[in-house]
């Protein structure tokens, strides 16, 4: 499957700067291009070719770089209005607020079945659904989906990693440790979105402890430090250093494990930061007491 979305996204941007400046279709169209093939355009049922397209731009006198910001400007507030509305509904567990949530998406990818996002944002909206319910099932099916999507994807930005680090419970340990590998070299590569990264391979860390895979997890407590040199880095360090512990606790080193545990929870105790401390000492006693 195709994950294509520029037609119908340069076809919208074009449809909103015509109908913005109040500029007719047949004003816009001439020998080069007509009528039906820029309508069909806007609707994303086709593609213009490149001298067509740099046509019609000039006969709206609109500059390319002028359009190019406004194409962004659109992606970029579109995905900014789904993404703000997901963390309130977690903080309240808001299942019927992501199930509503689960239903707009759904119904723009109905309306625009070129825009694959819709189907992704669906996807995660129902990730939430299921971790407010864990007597829901998630579905595999979109477990293989997204997969498709991801490995099909050339960059791994901010959206790509929210992905990961929101449907990360539901994979199995060796797509997830293949997820885990590519967010390593990439982040490595390029130093983009570190700060995100580096969260979601603490997340992929913790659960491969969690599971008992340890040669999966000894992947991440040997390559994370690679990361966490800079000392500024203080939630982040301590995090690793909780399950530093974790992992020492599961494969034998009980006292050393959970005395590095507690170190970690003390910090947060020593910040003020009572919800962090409560969550990890709750996920302690969580883990300690099914061994």
């Amino acid at each position: 499957m195709q994950y294509q979305e520029e037609t119908w996204e340069f076809g919208q941007t074009f449809h909103d700067i015509r109908r913005n400046r109040n500029i007719p279709l047949k004003q816009v169209a001439d020998e080069e291009v007509s009528v039906s093939q820029l309508s069909r355009f806007e609707r994303g049922e086709s593609d213009l070719s490149v001298t067509k397209f740099m046509r019609a731009l000039a006969n709206m006198k609109v500059e390319i770089g002028e359009f190019v910001d406004v194409m962004y400007h659109h992606q970029r507030s579109e995905n900014i209005a789904f993404m703000t509305q997901l963390v309130p509904l977690e903080y309240k567990r808001d299942i019927d607020g992501f199930r509503r949530l689960f239903e707009e998406q759904k119904a723009k990818y109905a309306a625009n079945p070129s825009v694959y996002q819709y189907h992704l944002n669906m996807i995660l909206a129902q990730s939430f659904i299921c971790k407010c319910d864990e007597t829901i099932p998630f579905p595999p099916e979109y477990l293989d989906e997204v997969a498709d999507y991801l490995f099909s994807v050339e960059q791994w930005r901010i959206y790509e990693l929210i992905l990961i680090g929101n449907l990360y419970l539901f994979f199995e340990i060796p797509l997830l440790h293949r997820m885990g590998q590519e967010i390593y070299h990439k982040s490595k590569e390029t130093g983009e979105n570190l700060k995100l990264a580096v969260v979601v391979l603490l997340n992929i860390f913790e659960t491969c402890i969690q599971r008992r895979e340890m040669d999966y997890a000894d992947y991440y407590r040997e390559h994370l430090p690679e990361f966490l040199e800079d000392e500024t880095k203080l939630y982040e360090r301590n995090i690793y250093h909780f399950l530093l512990g974790l992992y020492e606790y599961q494969t034998g080193q009980r006292e050393h494990g959970m005395e590095r545990m507690q170190q970690a929870i003390t910090v947060y105790e020593w910040l003020g930061c009572e919800n962090l401390a409560n969550n990890y000492r709750t996920d302690c006693r969580k883990y300690t007491e099914k061994l």
